[in-house]
This record gives structure tokens, sequence and C-alpha cells, in this order.
């Protein structure tokens, strides 16, 4: 299937970017989508939101609804971008669309802070919430993970580190394998191969990107991993090493949901006011885990 035609559009608007990717660039980036988001009028009201300190961690709870059921969120940005204003907009979304609220974690970054900072911080952060559900008014009885790229690679980690302490993962286009190759036909402007290749190396180097923790697809044992959801993008670098990992995880007898978004690229499923598939996708998973949620109460 080609692009979708609002993927083009999108992708026509982004343009060429020939700048290197590194600190100085990281840094600009960070300062730019901060002061935007900042600026942006809020989209979407929610019945509460606060920000959190998770044991250290700075957090930023979503409640739809008090007793709501909540799930941890990790956001994307190749470990190095992105901080809880410039997801701020599609939490809200996102909270408000499935019912769930979120505890959306503002791990810290590489490169100043490598592995293993952003997976700690979102270790502490989830074992604070399973502690605090009552404190916040929501319901910690079953939780899941929900990440985004370098976000879905911190809750894969988190299940690799401690498969207990999540009841399911959702990762959209997950980064699962340092060593996996990087299709040069599925790079365009959302995500190239130089900047995904930047970005790991800023996140973990060599002597510790084998780790399991890391590269997940490494995981030996994955078999007492929590149910998953994987959503991967057609046009994607991420695409086959996301799929990969689905069939891993099913191969070890882990309930495994995967769906692979046509026409789609990086990064879709946070931008709900450019593509309708973001908007469905957002409706899917809140469906999904409602459904999880529910059988795990079934006797």
């Amino acid at each position: 299937m080609t692009l979708h035609p609002q993927a083009r559009a999108y992708l026509d608007a982004l343009g060429a970017d020939d700048t290197p990717f590194d600190v100085e660039r990281v840094r600009t980036m960070r300062s730019v989508s901060r002061e935007a988001a900042l600026a942006e009028p809020v989209r979407t009201e929610v019945d509460h939101v606060a920000d959190v300190d998770a044991d250290g961690v700075p957090c930023r709870l979503y409640r739809p609804a008090a007793g709501a059921p909540v799930a941890l969120y990790v956001h994307g940005g190749g470990w190095v971008l992105h901080d809880l204003e410039t997801h701020d907009s599609f939490c809200r979304f996102l909270a408000d669309a499935t019912g769930w609220a979120l505890l959306a974690v503002d791990y810290r970054r590489a490169p100043e802070d490598p592995y293993p900072a952003p997976l700690d911080d979102v270790e502490r952060a989830a074992r604070w919430l399973r502690a605090h559900g009552d404190s916040l008014d929501v319901d910690t009885t079953w939780v899941p993970g929900i990440g985004d790229s370098a976000g879905a690679n911190l809750v894969a980690g988190l299940c690799v580190r401690d498969p207990r302490l999540l009841d399911h993962q959702v990762l959209l286009y997950p980064v699962t394998d340092r060593r996996a190759p990087l299709d040069p036909a599925l790079e365009n402007a959302a995500l190239d191969l130089a900047s995904m290749t930047w970005m790991w190396d800023a996140y973990a180097t060599d002597d510790v990107a084998d780790r399991p923790d890391v590269s997940v697809a490494r995981a030996t044992n994955l078999a007492d991993h929590p149910p998953a959801v994987v959503v991967t993008c057609e046009h994607d670098v991420l695409r086959d090493q996301g799929e990969a990992y689905a069939a891993a995880l099913a191969d070890a007898g882990v309930p495994v949901v995967a769906h692979r978004a046509l026409g789609m690229i990086h990064s879709f499923w946070r931008q709900p006011e450019v593509f309708d598939a973001a908007r469905s996708t957002v409706a899917a998973v809140g469906v999904w885990l409602d459904a999880a949620r529910a059988s795990s109460r079934t006797p």
C-alpha cells in the first residue's frame, strides 16, 4: 500500500532536514516543541489533571472520572525528546476518549541521562502508582502500560525487569532491538535511519545495548510477560522489529494482538488532529484494554 494521503501531506509539510542529529539539534528541538506545546490552547478538558511526585519522578495524572482504571503512560521521542508538556494535549485526548486515567512519566532523557536512568524512572513510577492508587482516586487493581516508540521500549523493558509489575502492555511502533537492521526503503522524514541510530547510541552504548531490558527482543524468557497489543506502521523503519517482537511473544505463549496501521508513518498515534488512524487506534486501544481488564476479572 502507498502512503495514506494524510501521511503524504504530513511528510510534505515536514520537508527535508539535512541538519545532523546531534546534541545541539536535540536541545533545539526540545525547546521548540515545548514552547509550541505550551502555546497551544487546551483541546480536551479532563475532570482532573495534576502534577504528582512519584517517589522522586515527576509525573502527571489525567483522571477522566473518580475511580477510573489507570494506565502508566510512557511517551516516545527516541529517549532524547519530549516531556509532559509536549504530550499533554494527546494524554488529555487519550484519557477522555478511552475513559482510562493515565499516569504520564517525565523520565530523565539521554544523552544527559542514558540507560539505565530512563528505565529506572519508569520502574519507580510504576511501583509508586501501584502503591498509591487510593490516594489518587483511581483503580490500580489492574494496571497496563502504554508506550509509543522509545516509550514502548521502556514499557517492554520494564516487563523484562519485572513481568508481574504490569498486567498488560500496549506498544505503539516499539523499538525492540539495537542490532536489528533498519530497511532504508521504509525511512522518511518522520523517522530516518541516521536519527534512529544516533538516538540508540545516545541511550545505550555498545556495552549495554544487548541487555534484555534494552534490546527487549533479546530477552530469553518471554513466557511470563503480560499480554500485549503491538501496533506498527506500514511506512516505518521500526515496523519489522516491532512485528518480530509480537511474533516472539506469541511464540512464547503470550496473548498478543498485533496490528499494522496501513499507510501510516512513525508518530501518527499521538496526532489525532492530523490522522484519522490515530483517532481510530486510540478508540481501539480503549476497547482492547476494557476487554482485557474485564476478562481478567472473569472467574
